[in-house]
């Protein structure tokens, strides 16, 4: 059994239950991006959300809203394995 660790590949363990509890509360500003590692995503979802939401009146905001709601749900619906292979080892940011 090799029992070494590396340091430089070494990604902790993100619940899927955590970043869909962030989509569904945070996930307007892309808190849920910030948590599965995914910097430039949420900060293109925390800009749409603020700047595009005071130059639609809301829109953006809303728009954003929803998308996080789905997210959220799909995190919910994949087994923990899945989710972890698909959103935590970066193969997927959106959906």
């Amino acid at each position: 059994m090799n029992n070494h660790f590396d340091a430089a590949t070494y990604r902790p363990r993100k619940t899927k239950y955590a970043a869909a509890l962030y989509a569904f509360f945070l996930g307007i500003f892309g808190i849920h991006k910030f948590y599965l590692g995914y910097y430039q995503t949420g900060f293109i979802m925390l800009a749409i959300s603020v700047i595009g939401g005071i130059v639609t009146f809301g829109i953006a905001s809303c728009v954003m809203w929803l998308i996080s709601i789905v997210e959220g749900i799909v995190y919910c619906l994949r087994k923990p394995d899945a989710f972890q292979q698909t959103y935590v080892l970066h193969e997927r940011s959106w959906f």
